[in-house]
């Protein structure tokens, strides 16, 4: 038994010891069991269904650009993969800018599995538990800044409504992913801020095709043709 399967089965049992935990209240024990592991199952079900029944739709309007059933068996291990940790996130978390992604996704390597670097796709997914949509506004206003020019909180109009030691660490977080680099610049100090260093954001190669994988679905052949 491989040790991801180990990991998976001891969530699973902690779980089942906690559901018989709750059960075991005097009196009260059942009723607590049925709300709160009832409910959540209803709830994680409904979130899965949900996705896929969208991803149904969009999948029959791309349908033309679409892999073959061949191409899709022979990614099947990674695919695989790529579904267990979709499904895990939409279980896990309610958040439709993660549903979003995900589906964004999906799609993508639907449509072009041959290309995809199944390597940075498992790196992208465990990022995609710690990103939210502000990280992605982030990313894409730093990614609108032209490649000569570094962002700084300052000079994103963006970050005039996020506090400002907030922003700090976002940006922090996704540079430590790799998404975003930065460079500081002068040190300034005085008696009432102490020291500060000015620092400076640009988005990374590695972030675009985050976004690119995230954000940007295949278009429908339809929808471009109709463009025409």
């Amino acid at each position: 038994m491989s040790a991801k399967e180990d990991s998976l089965n001891f969530n699973e049992y902690g779980e089942l010891a906690l559901e018989g935990i709750i059960a075991s209240i005097p009196s009260v024990g059942a009723a607590l069991q049925t709300a709160y592991f009832g409910r959540k199952n209803e709830k994680r079900f409904k979130r899965i269904e949900s996705f896929y029944n969208e991803l149904s739709k969009d999948i029959n309007k791309l349908h033309a650009q679409m892999a073959t059933s061949e191409q899709i068996d022979s990614i099947s291990n990674e695919l695989s993969d790529f579904m267990e940790a979709t499904n895990d996130i939409i279980e896990s978390q309610s958040s439709l800018a993660k549903q979003s992604m995900l589906h964004n996704a999906f799609l993508n390597i639907l449509s072009s599995p041959q290309s995809v670097n199944w390597s940075e796709n498992r790196f992208f997914m465990s990022t995609v538990r710690q990103i939210d949509e502000i990280d992605l506004k982030i990313m894409s206003a730093i990614k609108a800044i032209p490649a000569n020019r570094w962002a700084t909180p300052s000079n994103v109009e963006l970050f005039a409504s996020i506090d400002h030691f907030f922003a700090i660490g976002l940006l922090e977080r996704l540079t430590n992913f790799g998404y975003l680099e930065k460079r500081l610049g002068s040190i300034t100090m005085n008696d009432t801020q102490g020291t500060t260093i000015d620092t400076y954001y640009r988005i990374t190669n590695l972030g675009k095709r985050f976004l690119d994988l995230m954000m940007q679905p295949p278009v429908s052949a339809n929808t471009q043709n109709g463009d025409n």
